[in-house]
This record gives structure tokens, C-alpha cells and sequence, in this order.
């Protein structure tokens, strides 16, 4: 049911917006703990929601953002790169209380996917270290956060409720590294990638209007 409304939410509001990928929620231990769900789910990306970095935005509720690795895939769903991202998440619900069905209804809380540089680096080598305006951050070992993603990828392909299949250069994200942190107005949040010979900074800016 959760996952009808999601179709009809994207029917109504989007019904002339291409699909260009997915997100994928709550696949790390971390943001299941941080956010009180305990199983995945996935929403639909729009060709408005993807920006390269760095990105400026406007026009959400109650935003944050949080770092993850963005796969882009073949037509065959083999993954052809791996590239440091922001996801950018907005809820109806207010202060995010929500269970999973009222966050799958909402998309996931998919709002924007800010994509930045391929990495060329073993993601178990890989820190982030994410960082808002405001002064507040978190840091994360891919070692020890990063979802299972050819899991998950698999998950998503299999899932009966894909509003269509996967397609050749659809963007995915999969899943938060961290805690999301709230991006204010007019604030700004990046996330530094960094490993050994290899480091990317990926960067939102909330604007009141752009």
C-alpha cells in the first residue's frame, strides 16, 4: 500500500518528470539507528532532483542532508562507477516522524541528489567527513558504515514495486553514511571523500530563492 500512494503521490505532483534513477533508504545500520526504521525501501529520482556538484537549492521544508556513494549502472545492471554524493532529503511528516510506511508513501524523502566526482579509490579505504554551515558534523569509516551495495542493488531490481526497470545510465543512492545534518536556510553542507592518493568535496547551498 505504502508504495501505491508513493505512484500516486509521483502521478499527481510529477506526471511529465523523467525517471533518471532511484535512492535507496535506510540500508546502513547507521541511518536505521538514526532515524528509527528497520527495513529498506526506495523512491524515484527525477531528472529535476539530480545536480552535479556544487548544487543550490531551494523550495524544501525541512531539509538535511546526508553523504553517500552514487552508482551509475548499465543496461545490462552491472555498476559502471562509483561516485561521491550528497542526498539532500525533505519529509511532510514534521521532525521526520515517521513510520516506514508513511516514509515510503513520501518517496523515501528523496528531495535531491548532488553527484560529484567518480572515485578512484577502494571504498573500505574511503573516510567522510560531513559538515554544515552551523558548525555541526560527522565523520564515518566506509569500512564500517558502507551498505552492502550489490545487495542492494540487487534488492532494488528484484523489488516488485519499481515504478519501471532498471535502465542504462540510471544515477542510484545508496544509502546514508551518516546521520543526516539539517541544512538551514541559506546555509551550505559539504561532505569531504578522502583516501589514501584521493580525496572529492561534494557541496549543497540551501537558498530562499535562486
Amino acid at each position: 500500500m505504502a508504495y501505491e500512494v508513493q505512484e500516486l503521490v509521483r502521478a499527481q505532483l510529477r506526471p511529465a518528470q523523467e525517471i533518471v534513477g532511484f535512492k535507496l533508504g535506510y540500508t546502513s545500520q547507521v541511518m536505521r539507528q538514526a532515524m528509527g526504521i528497520d527495513e529498506p525501501n526506495h523512491g524515484a529520482l527525477f531528472d529535476s532532483m539530480v545536480f552535479a556538484h556544487p548544487a543550490i537549492i531551494d523550495g524544501l521544508i525541512q531539509p538535511k542532508a546526508e553523504p553517500e556513494i552514487a552508482i551509475r549502472i548499465d543496461g545490462q545492471g552491472s555498476i559502471t562507477g562509483y561516485f561521491a554524493s550528497l542526498e539532500v532529503v525533505d519529509s511532510v511528516w514534521s521532525n521526520y516522524e515517521f513510520t516506514w510506511a508513511h516514509n515510503t508513501a513520501d518517496g523515501s524523502s528523496a528531495a535531491y541528489a548532488v553527484i560529484g566526482a567518480r572515485i578512484d579509490a577502494r571504498l573500505e579505504d574511503i573516510s567522510v567527513t560531513m559538515t554544515s554551515s552551523t558548525g555541526h558534523s560527522c565523520t564515518a569509516q566506509l569500512r564500517d558504515t558502507c551498505p552492502d551495495i550489490s545487495g542492494s542493488l540487487e534488492w532494488l531490481a528484484k523489488h516488485p514495486h519499481l515504478p519501471r526497470n532498471l535502465r542504462d545510465g540510471d544515477v542510484i543512492l545508496t544509502g546514508g553514511l551518516t546521520a543526516p545534518l539539517d541544512l538551514e536556510p541559506d546555509g551550505c553542507i559539504s561532505a569531504r571523500f578522502e583516501a589514501p592518493g584521493w580525496s572529492a568535496e561534494v557541496t549543497v547551498e540551501r537558498r530562499e530563492s535562486v
